[in-house]
Formats: structure tokens, C-alpha cells, sequence
């Protein structure tokens, strides 16, 4: 498609450039994704919010985590979904450090810290066996008037399952079930696993 623009003589506008690679971060064709910013670049076009969100979501995604914190520096725009982009894909690496200093820089550049980048932080501290930190942003999460979604809540439950706390995801639970979150299969598996876990 894009050849074929090409040959008709059409230069492809920033948001084509902007999908197209997005569109192969997401193949796993990072050299391809990366040409085409530098295409971009030499056609004098200035990436916006849009091509420094999808740079960083692919450069996370393919695990190039120290690239896509350098891109980040480096980007002139940026907004919760790059931010956010990183923390999760920082926490899915175990690298809870660079996530927080990454979460508490998005604070403090005023962007607001939504469900997204709480859950991704909440998941990641889950994963690392780090329970009290993340019912703490859980708490500090609802404080600040952000409610948890299915996402938070099967984390949270996850997290004290595997930890054989089944007192505290049955306490998880039922606040998921108070709030009016309907827990999906996903969710009823943790804890059937959990207190088979505690049957053995």
C-alpha cells in the first residue's frame, strides 16, 4: 500500500508513518519500526505524542528497555500513555527501581497518574512478591480518587494467593465484588488454586 503511494507520487503524512510503525513494534520488527522514525525525521516531520507512545510500547515490548528510557529523555513530547508505556514494561522486567523513579518523574512533570500506570506498578510489586507495596499504591490509588479496575483487583488477588494470604485475597475479592467489578475465570482460578495450595 505504501509502495503503491509512493508510485503515485503521494509522500505518506506523519500519521500513516506514525501507524505504520506502530504497526511493526508490534510484528516484533523493531529495525523496521525504528527506519521508519528515522524516515520520518529526514521527511521534516517532528514526532508528536502519538510516534514517542508507540516508540517506547515497542521498544518495551521487544524487551529494549535501556533504548526506550534514552528515547524517552530525548522525546520532546510525551504524555501518561508514553509514560505509562514504560513503567509497565519496566515492571514486566522485574526492574521495580527504574519503574518507580519512571512513575514518581510522570508525577512530578504534572501528568496524571491514572489506573493504567497504578495497575502496571500494583502488577509488577505482585509479581516480584512485594504484597505491601502493592496494596499500599492500591490504598494510595483509591485516595487519590482512582478506582481500581478487573485488572487491579486480579493482581492484588493473585499476588496474596501465591504468597498464601487467602484471608487477604478473599478480603481483595470481595472489595472487587463490592465495587460492582464482576471477576472473570481468570480470577476464580487464583483462588481455587490458592486454597488448594493451602490444602496440600
Amino acid at each position: 500500500m505504501r509502495k503503491e503511494m509512493e508510485e503515485r507520487g503521494l509522500i505518506p503524512v506523519k500519521f500513516i508513518i506514525n501507524n505504520l510503525m506502530d504497526a511493526h513494534f508490534k510484528a516484533g520488527d523493531v529495525k523496521k519500526g525504528l527506519d521508519l522514525h528515522k524516515e520520518m525525521l529526514i521527511k521534516g516531520f517532528e514526532p508528536d505524542v502519538v510516534t514517542t507512545s508507540a516508540a517506547i510500547d515497542g521498544l518495551c515490548k521487544n524487551g529494549l528497555l535501556q533504548e526506550a528510557k534514552v528515547y524517552l529523555v530525548k522525546a520532546k513530547e510525551a504524555n501518561e500513555v508514553t509514560y505509562t508505556a514504560l513503567v509497565d514494561g519496566l515492571c514486566k522486567q522485574g526492574n521495580m527501581n527504574d519503574a518507580d523513579k519512571v512513575f514518581m518523574d510522570m508525577s512530578k512533570t504534572g501528568l496524571a497518574l491514572d489506573k493504567f500506570s497504578y495497575t502496571s506498578k500494583i502488577a509488577g510489586h505482585c509479581r516480584e512478591g512485594d504484597i505491601v507495596e502493592a496494596l499500599r499504591l492500591k490504598r494510595w490509588m483509591v485516595q487519590n480518587g482512582i478506582y481500581p479496575d478487573l485488572l487491579t483487583f486480579s493482581s492484588l488477588t493473585w499476588g496474596l494467593a501465591t504468597k498464601g494470604f487467602m484471608i487477604e485475597a478473599k478480603q481483595v475479592f470481595d472489595d472487587m465484588l463490592n465495587r460492582g467489578i464482576a471477576p472473570d475465570a481468570v480470577v476464580y482460578d487464583i483462588l481455587i488454586r490458592g486454597y488448594l495450595m493451602q490444602n496440600e
